[in-house]
């Protein structure tokens, strides 16, 4: 840890907690205190990066309403105004969210919520800070971009583009991931079902592939990216769907890739894996050794056969609508079905199965050790 002077304050290196905890605060104004195990897997050292920052009054602690999260301190926000402007001029400055923080519950879940969607971002090797990212959403910059690393821009740098696109006030997106040949709107339901409103989600649909076409590439097409605290979540949605409760916009009318990851390490290593599609490939391959190409005259959606020709599903990245219809169509027309996931996910999809589906489960560390994760 990099000592700080109470005197002459300076800022702390890049690769360390300090900075990390410090500029994670500066983008999105308040981070609840629970994320920064997040960031590092020692207590003893959390404490005392946290000790050593609000000690010299660069980071201060807000509690109240049961919501505990990290604010910049005075100095803080003047010691990254000084140093470095490019990267945090846009989050400290006028009335924003992150500057002129409000105490009300609601704001501070929703700069809770981008927090955490933040965390998982960098956690998962993407790109987060203004001067490290191609000007995708400001209107003064014209494309295209080429997208070399993933880059996640949060919902209040989306709003940028407002000014000559469609406007998205209102969505609940946290925020939009791009890569090279792929763009997520993401969202975080955290401990909560999630909840859209269809037309208002829609029109942030269509500013997203607006802003692709206009500064990316014009066969870019959107993805949906759902984050949750639970993989019970995902149990949940499909539960409620099954009893005809639909979320038409996470099933059917939105994206036609809806994925679900958790914030946690497990939701940060599959989200590295979708940011690698080259790895997608490769797991993929390795699991077809196991079963039989699909049968290309199949009216259903499928990536494999069993030797037993039950109908084989990839799910370790959940795809939200696509999982959905292979479990309605096998347990309604009672044919012979497997999901092939991880252990950690098994639970959650079990009592969603039936008599006919069988689950077929990848161990989470054997894949950690063929994917150096």
């Amino acid at each position: 840890m990099i000592p700080i002077s109470s005197q002459s304050p300076t800022l702390p290196s890049h690769n360390s907690l300090n900075y990390e905890l410090l500029s994670l605060t500066a983008i999105c104004g308040e981070v609840p205190c629970g994320c920064s195990a997040r960031l590092t897997a020692s207590e003893s050292y959390r404490k005392k990066v946290v000790t050593s920052l609000t000690h010299d009054k660069l980071l201060r602690i807000f509690s109240r309403h049961h919501l505990r999260g990290y604010r910049l301190g005075v100095r803080g926000k003047r010691l990254l105004l000084q140093q470095e402007p490019e990267r945090f001029a846009f989050y400290l400055s006028g009335c924003s969210d992150t500057n002129a923080i409000k105490s009300e519950v609601s704001r501070r879940v929703r700069l809770h919520r981008i927090a955490q969607t933040y965390v998982t971002m960098l956690n998962a090797g993407a790109l987060i800070y203004r001067d490290e990212k191609p000007p995708i959403f400001s209107p003064t910059a014209n494309g295209p971009f080429r997208i070399e690393h993933p880059c996640f821009y949060d919902s209040r740098e989306m709003k940028e583009a407002e000014l000559k696109m469609l406007k998205i006030r209102g969505s609940r997106m946290a925020g939009a991931l791009f890569m090279s040949s792929r763009v997520f709107a993401v969202y975080n339901s955290m401990e909560f079902l999630p909840i859209f409103e269809p037309q208002v989600e829609m029109r942030a649909k269509v500013m997203l592939e607006q802003v692709c076409h206009a500064k990316i590439s014009f066969n870019l097409k959107a993805s949906g990216l759902l984050l949750s605290d639970s993989i019970d979540t995902l149990r949940m949605l499909l539960e409620r769907a099954q009893t005809g409760k639909r979320d038409h916009f996470l099933l059917h009318d939105g994206y036609e890739h809806f994925y679900f990851l958790t914030n946690d390490f497990y939701g940060e290593s599959l989200l590295w894996i979708l940011c690698h599609p080259e790895s997608i490939a490769q797991l993929d391959s390795l699991l077809q050794q196991d079963f039989q190409p699909p049968s290309p005259d199949s009216r259903f959606e499928h990536d494999a056969l069993a030797g037993s020709g039950a109908l084989v599903l990839f799910s370790y990245l959940p795809d939200i609508p696509r999982l959905f219809r292979f479990i309605s169509a096998i347990n309604f027309l009672k044919y012979s079905g497997i999901i092939v996931c991880f252990d950690f996910q098994a639970d959650a999809l079990r009592p969603l199965c039936g008599d006919s589906i069988e689950l077929q489960i990848i161990n989470f560390r054997e894949f950690q050790k063929t994917f150096n994760l």
